[in-house]
Order: structure tokens, then C-alpha cells, then sequence
């Protein structure tokens, strides 16, 4: 059924409230309640942006992604979570747990406010994209009787590992665009953004970011006290790890619905960190997964098939809404007999437009029954002359990824220069670019401070679900460097599609919340972190691991401007190897 302006119109009440938190505080919150007598289940998202239209107007979004809650007649309710835009109170930013009000007391009034003035059958849903998927997560921490399932969707989970503001630690200017006016403290309730404290910097920001010394944020840190918070807060210290919403997923929760994008360049890690920490820490729970090769919220637009020059399974967000998403929460919120698979899986393999596309996969767990396959870095000095270093469509390599390791120690070093970088996209940059992040990387492997290891070509497919890991033993001659790490298919045509980048400071090599000087020319194994993947490596392609020491913007530049030398030891007693989760 296509939910028009006409059925809203015939069949639901738009009413703005303002309802009071246990503090006295008001929240801003829309409720889009069906006409007649019958009991209805609720379904709440809590969000720090606007939620337009204010007023007697009824948003859009009840004809896209929500449509289907509206067809069924749900009562759906949008807020302004406390602090911002038409709601009273400060904002906090990923405001941890504890204290008088938090994000979990704040949802729980909402929820009993909703139970006593509205005409519910008593069970409430949460759901949010990205921030919004942080407050869902929060919802389940509520503890009201009420909320019987959420569906964290690319939530906002550890700002210092994996989410917006950090890649292990590591700056990620990105957010200052965002941060310039989100993380800006409002002087009133109000419908508009703030504007920001900069002016931002117009056409490429290559250049731009490198005028501000590759440091970004360091500029807004003396306009916007969070940005000064995190400043001072350098390693993974207790202000951040307080703020990981996932490591407070422990005793008697709701059902929950985990959603993550393969290619979400935002929030790709927090998907999978709670769902992680959900099956480790609350087994009890009723917990679902569903993967797809969306980039950040690409699940809730209807008719998405490609991502820049990939192209995935058609046909996917409509299945996900369809057979996943509405499914789950009508079987918790309105007694519906059919649920989705407790893992539901689209791996993102060949992505040239005519391609074959995979199908949905289903499996009882994440990650699925595995083996892992190590592919050894053997540098190419110790190897003769092979058909992949001759291949038109590989610009040059350092060596083979080899199920073998080589059987001399061997080494490759490059030069790395901060002052110019390695782009994270060939051309002109943008502040941020989606489709950056399924870009050919061809550009990269020309250079010399890269490093490029690749299989031959494939003569079968190569399955890969799971949490990839990659071991390096480096030197570098300074105290610091970056390691970063991408993970490449290179289709038959040539084009070298990253399927995930990963990145760690050589400070934080044994933990992150105690940084240390490297020795220079020390060796030290280090393993490099990467988000989970569900990609096949098809017949004709290759795996590519290229290795690099800046990626600029999206990781901003170390502290120290000089050249730093960082060299890769490679050998039958060294543990230099990517490690792939490869299913049967």
C-alpha cells in the first residue's frame, strides 16, 4: 500500500507536545497518532537534529521509510532529545549513563508518558540512524516495561575508536564542517542550525586542510568547549570509554534489530560493536543483525543500487524494510507471527554494473562458521619475476600476497611526507564524499610512499565475513608515524574497489589508553584494526593490500611535520600477514 498525503490526512493527528522530564526539563516531541478507538503500538525515534516540518505540516517521511508503520497505523512519534533544537535542557554529546538525567531516564519518561496519555497497546518501539542510533541504543537501557524492542542503525558507538570524530584514536577532520555548527552551544530553543563558528573553505580542501597545518579541529577548539574536551583527552581514557554506549549492554534488555552499511563511511564500527557486545555481555537477548552494501542510511532509500561506480543487488532496502525491519517490530510491538533471520547478510563481490549480484544470506550468528586464510606480504625482491607484477592493470607492487610465507627475511621501506599526503580520493575533495570510499584507488598505488601487495589473479572465489585483521612488524625513524591499511578488490577491469580502510598510530601498538614513543629503527608487530566485512573476492579478480602512512583528510596529520621512513619486515619468523575470515 503507498501511503499518500491524502491517507495521513484521512487517517492521523499531528500533535506537538511538550512533555517533562523528571528534572523539569521539556522535550520538544511530534506524535502522529492514527484516528479511532483502537489500541496501537508506538514506534519513537529520538533525534539531536531538526525535525522538520515544525507545525500542522506532516513530514515526508511517513510516505518513504516510515511508510509501512503508517500503512499499519502505528502511532509514531519523533523528539528533539534534550538540549537541542525545540527542546529545553543542555546538550551533551553522547551524554554518558549516571548522574540525575541521562539519555535512558530522559527515554524512560517519554515512554510512560506516551502510555499515559496516548492510546498505546502498551509496547513501544525505538529506532535511529547514525546519533539518532545512539539514543535507541540508549532506549534499551531505559528499563521501561513499555519498550519491547529497538533497532540501533549505524549508531554513533565509541567516538574514539571507530565513529565520526576518530579511526583508532586518530583525528578525522571530516566532522569539522559538522562539528562547526552541530557542536556549537545554542542560546535558545529554536527550528534552525546554528551557524558555524568558521567560515568553511570553498572547492578542493586538499589545500585548504593542509593551510590549516592538517589540524582542522585545532581551530574550532577555542569556539566550541567539546572540541577542547576532546583535545585534552588524547588516549582512550575514561572520558571516552564512559561514552561507548555498548559497554553498558548488560542484564535484561529488549529485542534489538542491529543494522550496519559495509560502505558507511561514518558509523561502520558501532554496528558491530554492539551487536558484539550484545551476544558477549547479554547472550539472554533477543538480538538480530542485518549487513547490507549501503553506505551511511542508504537502507532507508528506496531503489538504491549503486554507490559512485559499484553497483550492488537490487532490490536490497526494499527487502530490508519489506522482510526485516517492519517484521521485527510488529512481531515485538503487535504480536506478528514471522520474524527475520537472526543474522541476515548481502555481501557486496562483483560490482561492475552487469555483473552477477549475490543473494541474502541467513545465518543463526555474526560472524558466520569460518576458517581463516592468512595471506603472508612477501616483498618482491625475494621472488622471481611473476605474472601479477606484469599485469597492465597493476601500476606497480611490492610484492605478493602469498598463502606461503617467503623463506628469507626480506623488507620494503618508503618515505612518508606529511607536508604532501596521500589523498584519500584522486581529484578534487570535497568536505565529505560517500561515494570517496568505494573510489578507485589506482592513483594511490602509483606512488612511492605506498606500499602495494597483491594476490595473481583469483581462479576461485574467495568468501570473506567477518573481522579482518592484519599483523605488520614496522620500523619507523621517528617516534610516530600512522599505519594505515586498506583492503582492495581489483576487478578484472582494472578498477581497485576498497572494501575497507583501516588505520592506528604506532603510539597506540599495545593499547590505547597508554600511548608510547616508538624506538626508532625498533621493529614491533603491530596490528592494525579493521571494521568487519562481508565481501567475495570473484573468479578474475585479485586482493590488493595497500599500505600507507597518511590518508589525508580523512585522517588528520601527526604533530610532527617531518619525514618519517617507515619500513615493512617481512620473513618466515615474522607474523606479517593479512588474516581474511573466509566462509565455505
Amino acid at each position: 500500500m503507498k501511503v499518500t498525503v491524502k491517507f495521513l490526512q484521512e487517517n492521523y493527528v499531528k500533535k506537538e507536545v511538550m512533555i517533562p522530564m523528571r528534572d523539569g526539563v521539556r522535550l520538544y516531541t511530534a506524535v502522529y497518532e492514527p484516528k479511532g478507538a483502537q489500541a496501537r503500538p508506538v514506534i519513537v525515534i529520538r533525534t539531536p537534529f531538526p525535525l522538520n516540518p515544525y507545525g500542522k505540516t506532516f513530514t515526508r517521511d511517513l510516505r518513504t521509510y516510515m511508510s509501512l508503520f503508517a500503512a499499519n497505523k502505528y502511532i509514531i512519534v519523533w523528539q528533539n532529545v534534550r538540549g537541542k533544537f525545540m527542546s529545553e535542557g543542555e546538550f551533551v554529546n553522547v551524554r554518558p549513563l549516571g548522574g540525575l538525567v541521562d539519555e535512558a531516564t530522559d527515554t524512560y519518561d517519554t515512554a510512560q508518558w506516551l502510555t499515559e496519555n496516548l492510546n498505546t497497546n502498551g509496547c513501544i518501539g525505538v529506532k535511529g540512524m547514525s546519533y539518532p542510533g545512539f539514543y535507541a541504543t540508549m532506549a534499551a537501557l531505559s528499563g521501561h516495561p513499555a519498550i519491547k524492542a529497538v533497532s540501533p542503525q549505524a549508531p554513533v558507538t565509541d567516538w574514539f575508536m571507530g565513529d565520526d570524530v576518530h579511526i583508532s584514536g586518530l583525528g578525522q577532520p571530516a566532522t569539522y564542517s559538522f562539528g562547526a555548527s552541530f557542536f556549537r552551544p545554542r542560546k535558545a530553543c529554536g527550528i534552525r542550525w546554528p551557524s558555524p563558528v568558521v567560515n568553511l573553505p570553498q572547492g578542493d580542501i586538499y589545500d585548504a586542510f593542509l593551510d590549516l597545518d592538517g589540524r582542522p579541529l585545532e581551530s574550532l577548539r577555542d569556539r566550541l568547549p567539546f572540541v577542547e574536551e576532546m583535545m585534552q583527552h588524547p588516549s582512550y581514557d575514561s572520558f571516552w570509554k564512559e561514552r561507548n554506549a555498548a559497554a553498558a549492554l548488560k542484564g535484561n534488555l529488549p529485542a534489538f534489530l542491529v543494522v550496519a552499511g559495509l560502505f558507511d563511511a561514518e558509523d561502520s564500527y558501532g554496528p558491530f560493536e554492539v551487536y558484539r557486545s550484545l551476544r558477549a555481555q547479554a547472550p539472554q537477548t533477543e538480538s538480530f543483525l542485518c549487513v547490507g552494501p549501503w553506505y551511511h542510511g542508504a537502507w532507508k532509500k528506496a531503489g538504491y543500487t549503486a554507490l559512485g561506480d559499484a553497483y550492488f543487488t537490487p532490490g536490497s532496502t526494499e527487502h530490508f524494510m519489506q522482510e526485516i525491519e517492519f517484521p521485527f517490530f510488529e512481531h515485538y510491538l503487535a504480536g506478528g507471527e514471522a520474524l527475520p533471520p537472526r543474522v541476515s547478510v548481502l555481501p557486496s563481490a562483483e560490482t561492475t554494473k552487469d555483473g552477477p549480484k549475490p543473494c541474502w544470506k541467513s545465518y543463526d550468528s555474526w560472524p558466520p562458521m569460518q576458517e581463516d586464510l592468512a595471506l603472508y606480504l612477501c616483498p618482491n625482491q625475494n621472488l622471481p619475476a611473476a605474472e601479477y607484477a606484469k599485469d597492465r592493470f597493476i601500476a606497480r607492487c611490492d610484492g605478493l600476497l602469498s598463502p606461503e610465507p617467503v623463506a628469507a627475511p626480506a623488507s620494503v621501506a618508503f618515505t612518508s611526507n606529511p607536508l604532501r599526503p596521500v589523498p584519500y580520493v584522486d581529484g578534487p575533495m570535497e568536505y565529505f564524499s560517500r561515494e570517496a570510499f568505494v573510489a578507485d584507488q589506482r592513483f594511490a598505488a602509483r606512488r612511492q610512499d605506498v606500499f602495494v601487495f597483491s594476490t595473481g589473479v583469483l581462479h576461485s572465489p574467495v568468501k570473506v565475513e567477518g573481522k579482518v585483521s592484519i599483523d605488520l612488524n614496522i620500523s619507523i625513524d621517528k617516534e610516530d608515524a600512522d599505519i594505515v591499511v586498506k583492503l582492495i578488490d581489483v576487478r578484472p577491469d582494472g578498477y581497485q574497489l576498497p572494501v575497507r580502510i583501516g588505520a592506528i598510530p604506532v603510539r597506540f601498538r599495545d593499547s590505547f589508553d597508554m600511548p608510547l614513543p616508538a624506538r626508532p629503527g625498533e621493529c614491533y608487530l603491530i596490528n592494525v584494526p579493521l571494521t568487519d566485512v562481508a565481501h567475495h573476492f570473484e573468479v578474475g579478480h585479485r586482493i590488493m593490500v595497500q599500505i600507507q602512512s597518511t590518508m589525508f583528510p580523512l585522517i588528520q596529520l601527526p604533530e610532527c611535520k617531518d619525514r618519517v621512513e617507515v619500513s615493512l619486515h617481512c620473513g618466515p619468523l615474522t607474523a606479517t600477514a593479512l588474516h581474511l575470515p573466509v566462509v565455505k
